[in-house]
């Protein structure tokens, strides 16, 4: 009789051992209005999220650096940033012969306290090297002795800095061509050698635009930088920008449905990265800010007036509802305004506000708690590697952007 209580204790206590396993090292499946969606179908056959801490990459621009609070949930801090000359070079002053600002800031006191505290709660420090002039690009990458300046450089940051990765940041809008193409391989292939021969522990990430794993045609071959990254961060924003002819959501999750008022959305992007990196090398990047523009009429995809789009950060959008509520502000930007309604598109999963000023049509879409939410649900049904904020310093100080972080991530 004994050994059948024996074995029969043993059986539970398998069972045990089994739900306990599966209980720590997975997710249970989420539900939400996200899941019964047709157009998240194919996520279904995906293996489940292993219950692993996920990446909460941040780029803190040098403008924000005063106005940002270190929060918990970062497990990344990114600099943003220095900028690479054209002759590889880092560049310490401005064309005007002045101090370059991010340099400056980069040697304040605010951010290194911020970098002491990011490594006290056991984050990491990046760097963001950066290049948006077109003709400074082609330089750069079709040179290979501005390619060894630029190594020299990157040794004098690494011994003067408590920096544990590099984020590459070069952003390409002149006329494309493949040695330009292959070159930019060339080029990460050098410096991902570099740096393991010399810095075993420091970890590099590129920033690639989110419709680059589906033109040919871009600077960035996806299936190949891949290889010689730890990270690339997809910057699933702007498909929306100040400059756009309607307004629109700056990063809509969606945007297939029969009904639907945009044809292009991050979903439709993803899927393709998913093809050609693996995906625990994906950072989804997440904004928190929108854009805002001076409209014709107070439609959700009113056209807009040439030259009239602004930015806004969550901060700014949640002072705009705060008046709507109390009919008030001290804030010079939104004086004046009236007719303030918040809205949530259906399809692109984003907020979107109108109201009126000075007699004239406004259309904001940003991102909100909500939106976000969404967004993690999403990296997390993916089982992407985390998710990557543009940028800190945007978001308000009540953590509750933060907190939705802090649950869905």
């Amino acid at each position: 009789m004994s050994k059948i209580f024996f074995s029969i204790f043993l059986f539970l206590l398998l069972i045990f051992v089994v739900l306990l396993s599966i209980n720590v090292f997975y997710d249970a499946p989420l539900f939400s209005s996200i899941d019964n969606n047709s157009r998240l179908r194919y996520l279904k056959e995906l293996i489940i999220p292993k219950k692993e801490r996920k990446i909460v990459y941040g780029f803190l621009p040098y403008w924000n650096v005063n106005d940002f609070i270190l929060e918990k949930e970062l497990t990344h801090l990114s600099y943003f940033g220095l900028n690479i000359a054209a002759n590889g070079e880092i560049s310490i002053k401005d064309e005007d012969g002045n101090l370059d600002p991010g340099y400056r800031t980069l040697n304040e006191e605010k951010f290194t306290e911020l970098a002491e505290q990011m490594q006290n709660q056991g984050g990491k420090v990046e760097l963001v090297l950066k290049q948006f002039n077109s003709a400074d690009i082609s330089a750069f990458l079709n040179n290979e002795k501005a390619h060894l300046t630029f190594f020299q450089s990157l040794d004098s940051l690494l011994l003067a800095y408590p920096v544990s990765g590099i984020n590459i940041d070069i952003e390409y809008s002149g006329e494309n061509s493949q040695a330009l193409r292959e070159n930019f391989v060339t080029f990460m292939r050098k410096l991902d050698w570099y740096l393991d021969t010399k810095y075993k522990d420091v970890q590099i990430s590129v920033d690639v635009y989110a419709s680059a794993a589906s033109n040919s045609q871009s600077l960035w071959d996806i299936a190949t930088i891949g290889q010689y990254v730890d990270y690339v961060v997809v910057m699933a924003y702007d498909f929306h920008q100040r400059s756009s002819s309607q307004a629109g959501p700056v990063a809509p999750l969606f945007s297939e449905s029969e009904n639907s008022k945009w044809n292009k959305d991050i979903n439709q992007n993803l899927k393709l990265f998913l093809d050609q990196i693996p995906r625990e090398k994906i950072l989804l990047g997440i904004p928190f800010y929108g854009y805002g523009w001076q409209t014709d009429s107070n439609n959700p995809k009113a056209n807009t007036f040439e030259d009239t789009g602004f930015t806004v950060s969550y901060k700014k959008a949640k002072e705009l509802l705060t008046l709507s509520e109390n009919g008030n502000t001290d804030e010079n930007t939104w004086k004046g305004a009236t007719q303030i309604k918040k809205s949530f598109d259906s399809d692109a999963l984003s907020p979107y506000i109108t109201y009126k000023q000075d007699g004239e049509f406004y259309t904001i879409y940003y991102e909100d708690s909500e939106s976000i939410s969404y967004k993690l649900e999403y990296a997390r049904q993916l089982n992407l590697a985390g998710i990557a904020i543009w940028a800190l310093g945007y978001e308000d100080n009540d953590r509750e952007l933060w907190q939705v972080i802090a649950d869905g991530i």
